[in-house]
């Protein structure tokens, strides 16, 4: 099982700014409680959203990530912007495991989960039922 170390997160529309400027972003905290060795499948749906909800980095600009509401027209070269900076911030998030678990679960249809939009997390899905399974007897 794989330890994840927290790495610079950026704060709101803070980060939007530092990253179309090029600056780094300070980091947010690096203390040894948020280092994460949790099995995401073993959690249920339930548990996976109180811990995304508590440690994710997109926790302080959900915007960011989900996109204005359905109301707001979003111009495709504002929309491509937030997606990379959505996805920077999900590169260093110290719970994205639990988050590309819970949208491989849930299938999300709009928003950035784990790094990814949606039509990505099918083509992944897809990848992964294309697998061929694991031969047993060599495992044991």
């Amino acid at each position: 099982m794989a330890t994840y170390y927290p790495q610079p997160v950026a704060l709101g529309a803070q980060a939007t700014k530092h990253a179309a400027e090029g600056r780094p972003i300070p980091p947010f905290t690096t203390r040894k409680e948020d280092r994460m060795s949790v099995d995401p499948s073993a959690m249920s749906l339930v548990e996976l959203v109180t811990e995304l909800g508590t440690r994710g980095a997109c926790r302080h600009d959900p915007d960011l990530h989900m996109g204005p509401d359905a109301f707001e027209d979003e111009p495709l070269a504002e929309r491509l912007a937030r997606q990379d900076v959505a996805r920077e911030v999900c590169e260093d998030c110290p719970v994205w495991a639990l988050c590309l678990d819970y949208a491989l679960r849930i299938r999300p249809t709009f928003g950035v989960w784990a790094g990814y939009l949606p039509r990505e997390l099918a083509a992944l899905r897809r990848e992964v039922r294309a697998l061929p399974a694991a031969d047993l007897e060599e495992v044991a």
